[in-house]
């Protein structure tokens, strides 16, 4: 029930709130107030770790994390900001428990696709073909969604759920002034270090590159003015050091 409130929310920004529409700030009061307690419910019962309520607990972190996306202007709930990050940087602080996200070739520039690995389809039909991997604890789409896969349950949740944190991570990073963002380009390269010899390093790998493309993507968006040399070499650091290590897929390189 939760969840699907949840996600009438977002129907609703999505229908009506747009950084142009000069009733935004009315509107958006009670959704940002339905958020940060839906926010709080999270912090809290995570902080209880109950295995029993965990599968409908992802499903609801997967909705909220998706409202917040909607949202026109991540300034506008700075104050959740903290808990946002707490919550998007676990696949980062706890990369072993994290699936390996989907999300890579989503953010990657199609103009780019010859490049490979994935070799464009013949039409948007046989690019979502290509890209389902199926699930049976997936998402199903919502009545109110405009736009629905053309296969029931793409992926399984804990895939949408990392997938949903990293986009999410990318705004928040983008949000965050020079020293933020440091702070959280520290946390990746914590986990990249820490990784190296570890089963679940590849996965983490591609986690580092959605969670970093999706900050970039982000701040093309947010922010009209150029970033400071240090962030910048910090995650051109990161990049390197990814490309270094030699046995990266091509996906990842």
């Amino acid at each position: 029930v939760l969840s699907t409130a949840v996600d009438a929310l977002t129907a609703f920004v999505r229908c009506f709130l747009s950084p142009d529409a000069a009733n935004s700030g009315i509107l958006l009061q009670p959704v940002m107030v339905y958020l940060s307690r839906a926010l709080s419910y999270i912090s809290t019962i995570a902080a209880k770790e109950l295995p029993n309520i965990k599968p409908a607990m992802d499903i609801f972190i997967i909705r909220t994390l998706i409202a917040y996306q909607s949202l026109p202007d991540p300034v506008s709930y700075k104050s959740d900001h903290p808990q946002l990050i707490k919550l998007c940087t676990t696949p980062y602080r706890d990369a072993s428990a994290c699936e390996e996200s989907s999300c890579l070739r989503l953010l990657l520039d199609k103009r780019d696709a010859w490049l490979g690995p994935w070799i464009p389809g013949r039409d948007w039909f046989e690019d979502e073909l290509c890209a389902f991997q199926g699930g049976k604890d997936g998402l199903m789409p919502c009545v109110w969604e405009n736009e629905v896969s053309s296969f029931p349950q793409p992926e399984t949740i804990k895939k949408t759920l990392v997938n949903q944190m990293l986009l999410c991570f990318g705004i928040m990073f983008a949000s965050q002034h020079s020293s933020g963002m440091l702070s959280l380009l520290g946390i990746i390269e914590q986990c990249l270090k820490a990784g190296k010899k570890q089963s679940w390093h590849a996965a983490s790998v591609t986690n580092i590159c959605v969670g970093l493309l999706a900050g970039l993507k982000a701040l093309l968006n947010l922010r009209p003015q150029t970033l400071g040399s240090e962030v910048l070499n910090s995650i051109q650091a990161i990049f390197l050091s990814i490309l270094a290590e030699g046995d990266i897929c091509a996906s990842q390189r």
